[in-house]
């Protein structure tokens, strides 16, 4: 070992022992389990987004939690308790300081179990501020992991693609790698899933990465396309991963995995809208595969401990996949609904008009994305409109949603709020007036 090696091993045994004093002992309750004819055979987590900073910051925080949730979710599971892998899409840290890299090292040697094998990407953006084309280099000297890999857990394929050492995002080296490598996991058997790994998502597939989201990159769309078996994961526009547009299937299956820090999302084709609260949220995936190459995709809200929704993709080989296509469950979506009871809350203090209306209700496959006011003046007119979201992306939403108070000049108003989904279906409207 040479002597920048045994610095190396020293600095992170230090952060190692830091790690384990100040790592919550907290222990997020476990989430009940749907009894099905569905029994794992392998199980990981996959995450992105944690933007470590510093050590106990949120960011290893939430990264300690959400293991200590993930195995013991494994465990209280009778018939497959193993927690096989833990697979992170980059933007690991916040600014891609090395002793940030060192820090994440540290936190996940610490709460990573024997028989987990840790893996991770490296993006080129939040990874990258710092040491640019050489973070590759950075990270893998810090955690001794490989960037670009091909790994085989569980008898299932995991590849996952790091940025590029040069200017772009990607190599031509690396679109032949991933090629190649896709291509080999498939011949092994064309039965089984092929798990890709990368920060962005592909350009036109999950919500967040079309051309009005901006999120999204075609770099290797090609080479996807022509993997049905392949199961595309990926992290970077912090898009809520229980948002049923968070899985999308074309030629192959691409998947959002929510990220553990922060929530952005995108209204009326304008991306960079931010809820409130948008620092409560919290997301990974665990995702598990049975004996017949089933894969279901659990949404975890970290912070809470609950998951809170379910994807099983049963159709991995087919090449034209619908079930989880946007048009098709567009198509049978209906508009949400109110409770015949439900009535808008009205209260004025002063000059300002508050206004709070009850959750409205969809189908169990759907969500109900946001609420729109529109305040009418006697002549017809639409005086005010806005909007606000349902909160859907929390595991505990609240059972009504208030809106920013406004004023209004007279009187004779009429007030509507409709409720509208994530396909863009509105309800009838509650209506009063003021």
């Amino acid at each position: 070992m040479n002597i920048l090696s045994s610095l190396t091993s020293i600095i992170l045994s230090i952060f190692v022992y830091f790690a384990s004093l100040i790592t919550p002992s907290f222990v997020a309750p476990v989430p009940e389990m749907k009894p099905d004819d569905f029994i794992p055979v392998m199980r990981f987590v996959a995450a992105s987004d944690t933007h470590i900073e510093t050590l106990g910051d949120t960011g290893c925080r939430r990264l300690s939690s959400m293991m200590k949730t993930a195995y013991a979710i494994s465990e209280a599971d009778d018939d497959y308790q193993n927690l096989d892998a833990v697979v992170f899409s980059g933007d690991i840290t916040d600014h891609g300081l090395s002793s940030s890299f060192y820090t994440f090292a540290a936190v996940t040697k610490n709460e990573v179990r024997e028989g987990t094998e840790c893996l991770a990407v490296v993006a080129k953006a939040h990874d990258s501020y710092v040491y640019l084309n050489n973070s590759l280099k950075v990270f893998s000297g810090i955690t001794g992991q490989e960037t670009d890999f091909h790994r085989v857990i569980g008898g299932f394929h995991f590849i996952g693609v790091s940025r590029s050492e040069t200017l772009k995002h990607y190599s031509e080296e690396q679109i032949k790698w991933l090629d190649e490598n896709i291509a080999a996991a498939v011949e092994a058997d064309s039965e089984k899933p092929v798990f890709v790994f990368q920060h962005e998502h592909v350009k036109n597939t999950v919500y967040g990465s079309s051309d009005t989201d901006g999120w999204g990159l075609d770099v290797f769309t090609e080479v996807l396309s022509k993997y049905p078996q392949v199961v595309h994961i990926s992290g970077h526009s912090h898009f809520p991963a229980n948002d049923p547009r968070a899985i999308w299937q074309g030629e192959f299956t691409a998947i959002n995995d929510g990220g553990l820090s922060y929530f952005e999302l995108a209204v009326d084709g304008k991306n960079g809208q931010f809820p409130d609260e948008k620092d409560r949220m919290s997301q990974a995936l665990i995702i598990e595969v049975d004996a017949d190459n089933r894969v279901l995709v659990k949404v975890l809200d970290v912070d809470e401990g609950k998951i809170m929704r379910e994807f099983l993709i049963d159709n991995i080989t087919e090449e034209n996949k619908e079930k989880y296509s946007f048009e098709t469950r567009k198509e049978k979506a209906s508009a949400p609904v109110f409770s015949e009871d439900a009535s808008l809350h009205y209260e004025k203090k002063g000059a300002l008009n508050y206004i709070t209306v009850p959750q409205a209700k969809v189908s169990e496959d759907n969500e109900v994305f946001l609420y729109r006011i529109s305040v009418i003046n006697e002549k017809g007119k639409a005086v005010h409109e806005e909007w606000e979201f349902s909160q859907y992306f929390f595991a505990d939403k609240p059972e009504e949603i208030a809106f920013e108070p406004f004023m209004t000049l007279g009187k004779n108003y009429t007030v509507k709020v409709f409720a509208e989904d994530v396909w863009g279906n509105r309800s009838e409207p509650l209506e009063i007036h003021i």
